[in-house]
């Protein structure tokens, strides 16, 4: 049957046809000759299946073998060739969910190339007939091999994701994004038996565990290019920081590195952590996994998708689990449960509407780690607890409750709406270390009680347009996008000094609660509204120079009040810019630099030496880097220098705490972070799959008007050099190993190494070097895996963050995790 969508008169069978072909392949170009081989040539013929399922595109109008390239990707195809029979063509927009024949015929409309559908179920393209009388090619089959489709937000196979959401809130391709974002997917996670979030966010260059952080469990939150990074975005929108993570519900996690403003707001200009849960699919699967582990670890978690209705319009998710651990620190257990259902309506071609929900319920003692001396070693074993037994802990509840509509107005606009409600709710009981007293006779760890009781809420609303349109020759796809925020929050906390304990192995701490402590109520409300415009623009004839160009401005307003007494409102705008460009040199070879700012407002209570609040922190990053995809594009390397400068930073003030017991903060401090940073991700044969990367930050204190002393030293808990290695191997069919057949059977190792470093709040206490090496092995059938995770196979002794000598985390020892998978 011949298309009525076809772009030109006649039929010729034979040579000269064009064939996208069987099965669903890679979606990546395969590289066949050295120069251009973006799309197809006359005679050459590739294989694909043209059945009627439909499937999610999201293709620009843009030069004919760019767009071919994205319709190989999305549709699941690999396309290859010389580029001499698409040169000069443009294709046309297809968003929207389409059949491949469906979305052929937007995309071709135009351009003199039309298609047929075999006998077989084959798609096969005709170029234009030739008018010259030349000889067409014979044809050439290449087939693809099966491949889940990928999008920026959806399951990755393997270790290497090439598209991202969180860099520019399109679907973009990581290759031609002039920024540094990288993503671990969740075979990653599996592979390496995460039960954290801190122990996925460690694969990416230059993100380390902030030393800021009183809790070794829950509060553990990223360091980003030498900067904390305080907040999470979920689905792209904005987690309070207290809140608490399980990766039961976790497709992937995006790291964008630098700053994020124009997109999110107020953030830290080092960079931010995008948590992508697992949307409902299609096809239905049920997974059980049980594990077992060290320290009497038991978890349980379920995940459930399919359709609801048999027309598959209506699509659900549960995923649920159950976590009860000890730990090698002494006291410590953790009982934790996760339980996250979604919906995804898929009324029309056009529209689509995910509506997900998510609990995460945790308990456990509060973990204030153990004391150091002065030259930041442990003065105890490390599993010693200083902390009441009796005391209550830490409880968290945190809620989530959001939804995306997401409609096609037409063939360039396409409309986006986000809303989401979240509260964590936090409550807190601890005996909190204040310092290291050295005395003639040992060393003492004054300590303050607290019991604090926390609330808080936010609700974000969200809605982006997207517009993908030519003008002249030049292709753009422009982003706006409109972001109202409330934030309310209500601490209830009562402090009084706590007992002095002798610093030893075995410190026996009971403490007396004292009846009817004063009660301190803080409360406050942050509002803000911010407005952007972005354009990732595509120019010259192939569209390798890309622009990505946007602004955002931002209004916000603070009230806060603490017993009944206002604080100074806070009322500040910002503006933000970023400006990208991207030149690729080769399909495979990308070089982009970048320049991004930020803003972020500071906390409530964050006064000056006056009562005068301080103004907003703001960040600017200039960054140059180069891409690379290997391997035809399984591999991809990134390699980036960055420099950030911070201004207005608040710097609490020690002096006059010391001095009067008053709270203050210094103003008018700046600081720089500056580095080199590789990343290496993907698979090189069938088999094998590596994670590579190294990061070199350097950071120091530009200015500090009120401790001049402070000035070019280096930023507390940021180690100069990071790095990570981690590699794993499935056997293929007719691995063999003294007669015996290994398909099914998979191992993999690793190395992480953390340089010298210094506590987060005292860069006086350095902190030791330490590698930690890991490994793994599974066995895995049609129906289920079975797997065994070793860590830090050498037993190494490490701190791996403080922030300060009495606040100090050690490391995990030698432990073990197994786990049992099973698929129907």
């Amino acid at each position: 049957m011949v298309s009525d969508e076809e772009g030109f008169d006649g039929m010729r069978d034979g040579a000269g046809r064009v064939t996208i072909a069987a099965g669903v392949g890679f979606g990546l170009m395969t590289v066949l000759a050295p120069v251009g081989l973006m799309a197809l040539t006359a005679g050459a013929s590739v294989a694909v299946a043209a059945g009627m399922d439909r499937i999610a595109f999201d293709i620009p109008a843009r030069p004919l073998d760019e767009a071919l390239a994205a319709f190989g990707r999305q549709a699941g195809v690999q396309v290859s060739g010389a580029a001499e029979v698409v040169a000069g063509r443009r294709g046309g927009a297809v968003q929207g969910q389409f059949s491949v024949d469906e979305a052929l015929g937007r995309l071709l409309a135009g351009t003199g190339i039309g298609w047929i559908t075999e006998a077989d179920g084959t798609v096969t393209l005709l170029p234009a007939p030739p008018s010259d009388g030349t000889t067409r090619l014979d044809p050439l089959t290449v087939t693809g091999s099966r491949r889940a489709v990928e999008t920026a937000t959806g399951p990755v196979e393997g270790y290497l994701a090439t598209r991202s959401f969180t860099a520019t809130k399109t679907d973009a391709s990581i290759l031609e994004t002039p920024l540094s974002v990288q993503v671990v997917p969740r075979d990653v996670i599996e592979d390496q038996g995460s039960l954290n979030l801190k122990d996925v966010y460690e694969n990416v260059s230059g993100v380390q565990q902030a030393g800021n952080t009183l809790n070794a469990q829950s509060e553990v939150l990223p360091m980003i290019r030498g900067f904390e990074s305080p907040g999470l975005l979920r689905n792209g929108l904005r987690a309070t920081s207290t809140g608490a993570v399980d990766l039961v519900n976790v497709e992937r996690v995006e790291v964008l590195k630098g700053p994020a403003s124009i997109l999110y707001g107020a953030l830290e200009p080092g960079g931010v952590v995008n948590v992508v849960t697992k949307r409902p699919q299609a096809e239905a699967a049920y997974v059980l996994e049980q594990q077992l582990g060290t320290d009497e670890l038991f978890r349980t978690s379920v995940d459930l998708t399919g359709p609801v209705t048999t027309d598959r319009d209506l699509l659900y998710r549960l995923n649920a689990a159950y976590t009860d651990a000890g730990s090698f620190r002494d006291e410590m257990d953790v009982d934790r449960y996760a339980v996250a259902p979604s919906l995804l309506w898929l009324p029309d071609d056009d529209t689509e509407l995910l509506v997900d929900l998510a609990v995460v319920h945790e308990e456990q003692p509060y973990d204030t780690g153990i004391p150091l001396g002065t030259d930041g070693r442990p003065l105890v074993d490390p599993s010693t607890f200083f902390g009441d037994p009796d005391l209550d802990g830490r409880t968290i509840d945190d809620y989530t409750a959001a939804y995306q509509l997401t409609h096609r107005l037409d063939d360039t606009w396409t409309l986006r709406n986000q809303l989401q409600f979240h509260r964590a709710d936090s409550k807190n009981e601890a005996l909190r270390p204040r310092g290291v007293v050295d005395t003639a006779t040992g060393s003492l760890l004054p300590t303050r009680y607290q019991n604090e009781d926390r609330r808080e809420d936010e609700i974000q609303f969200v809605l982006d347009a997207t517009a993908a349109f030519q003008t002249g020759t030049v292709d753009h796809e422009v982003l706006l996008g409109a972001e109202l925020i409330r934030q309310d929050s209500d601490v209830r906390r009562s402090r009084v000094n706590g007992p002095v304990i002798p610093i030893s192995n075995d410190p026996q701490v009971d403490f007396p609660v004292p009846a009817n402590l004063a009660v301190e109520r803080v409360q406050g409300t942050t509002e803000w509204a911010g407005f952007y415009l972005q354009d990732q623009i595509s120019l010259l004839d192939d569209g390798r120079l890309k622009l990505l160009l946007g602004g955002r401005y931002d209004t916000f307003r603070q009230d806060n009040e603490s017993n009944g007494v206002a604080t100074p409102d806070i009322e500040e705008g910002a503006f933000t810019g970023r400006a990208g460009v991207l030149y690729r040199l080769t399909p495979q070879y990308s070089v982009y630099a970048s320049v991004t700012q930020s803003f972020l407002p500071q906390r409530p209570g964050i006064l000056d030496r006056s009562g005068s609040p301080i103004l907003p922190e703001e960040g600017l990053q200039y960054e140059v880097g180069a891409k690379a995809a290997f391997f035809d594009e399984q591999l991809l390397a990134t390699v980036s220098v960055f420099q950030i400068e911070k201004e207005n930073v608040a710097v609490f003030d020690n002096a006059l705490y010391n001095a009067t017991g008053a709270s203050a903060y210094l103003a008018d401090v700046r600081e720089r972070s500056r580095g080199f940073e590789f990343d290496l991700t993907g698979q090189v044969t069938d088999g094998l799959k590596v994670i590579a990367n190294y990061a070199f930050t350097e950071t120091e204190t530009l200015s500090n008007p009120d401790d001049p002393a402070a000035v070019g030293q280096p930023l507390g808990g940021v180690p100069r050099r990071k790095a990570r290695l981690w590699m794993t191997y499935d056997f293929q069919e007719g691995d063999r190993a003294g007669g015996l057949d290994l398909y099914g059977w998979g191992l993999g190792g690793g190395v992480r190494y953390t340089g010298t470093s210094t506590a987060q709040f005292d860069p006086s206490i350095e902190l030791d070097d330490y590698i930690v090496t890991d490994a793994a092995l599974w066995y895995a059938w049609g129906g289920g895996r079975v797997g065994l995770n070793l860590y830090n196979l050498f037993d190494e002794d490490y701190i791996v963050r403080a922030s300060d000598r009495s606040i100090a985390h050690p490391g995990q020892p030698f432990a073990v995790l197994g786990s049992l998978t099973l698929r129907f």
